[in-house]
């Protein structure tokens, strides 16, 4: 449909100007004004710090911050972290949920809804995290805040793609270096990529590529090798941030 397709095509363009980037400020700058379409004005994102680390450590596992800073001073201050039921939730590897649904997939204590109920004071009354995990197996957590939230299965989906991108280029940039390795995707890989990034199932883009459901699973596989990832959100946003699809 039409409306999807500049749907698509707008995310393609916040993941082209994200994969620019040249900070983990213009990063932020860039998310907010993505997630600001569904009401979202914050943003954090980081590995998960292991447990019993000290503040410092904490605070030095935040990749993107766009977070207020009277919150953040007293969430790390009074050991927030490990009571908070988002973190749980991340580090249970949960799928993506809006923080108004977590009491539909956890049991949260009352520490917990002390903690959630401060953040409400602080203008991040609902919010939408988006949990994975890096290579190495390291969970991280990944929200956008707000006072009210309204997203779309539309905006989910898309947002989840340009969390990874997101993410994957705060990494570059705080280690201050890029790949020297090239990866190269061949011409009907970057075609099974691009109908991914749509939303298709595997089974869909046989269909639109006429070709064998067993192929079209094979290119993905191999897409995901080549870029090392774990799925194919993720590949959708490692391979725009290195610039293979547009």
């Amino acid at each position: 449909p039409a409306l999807w397709r500049r749907h698509l095509d707008d995310t393609f363009e916040f993941l082209n100007q994200i994969r620019k980037s040249s900070s983990q400020q213009e990063i932020c700058q860039h998310l907010i004004s993505y997630a600001d379409r569904f009401g979202a004005r914050n943003v954090l994102a980081g590995p998960i710090p292991p447990p019993r680390a000290l503040r410092r450590e904490q605070i030095s596992h935040v990749l993107l911050d766009a977070w207020p800073q009277q919150w953040s001073e007293r969430y790390f201050s009074k050991g927030y972290l490990y009571r908070d039921p988002t973190i749980q939730l991340v580090k249970r590897g949960a799928t993506p949920f809006r923080w108004s649904e977590i009491d539909q997939v956890a049991t949260v204590c009352s520490f917990g809804r002390r903690v959630m109920a401060e953040a409400s004071e602080f203008k991040l009354r609902d919010g939408f995290t988006i949990p994975f995990a890096t290579l190495s197996g390291q969970a991280v957590g990944f929200s956008v805040a707000g006072e009210k939230l309204e997203p779309d299965p539309h905006d989910r989906l898309a947002f989840q793609f340009v969390a990874a991108c997101a993410f994957g280029c705060a990494v570059i940039l705080a280690e201050g270096k890029r790949s020297s390795t090239p990866v190269r995707l061949s011409p009907r890989q970057q075609d099974v990529l691009r109908w991914a990034a749509e939303g298709l199932t595997v089974d869909n883009i046989a269909d639109r590529l006429n070709i064998s459901r067993n192929t079209a699973d094979t290119h993905l596989r191999t897409v995901r090798q080549r870029l090392g990832v774990a799925n194919n959100v993720h590949a959708v946003a490692k391979a725009f941030r290195l610039g293979l699809i547009s």
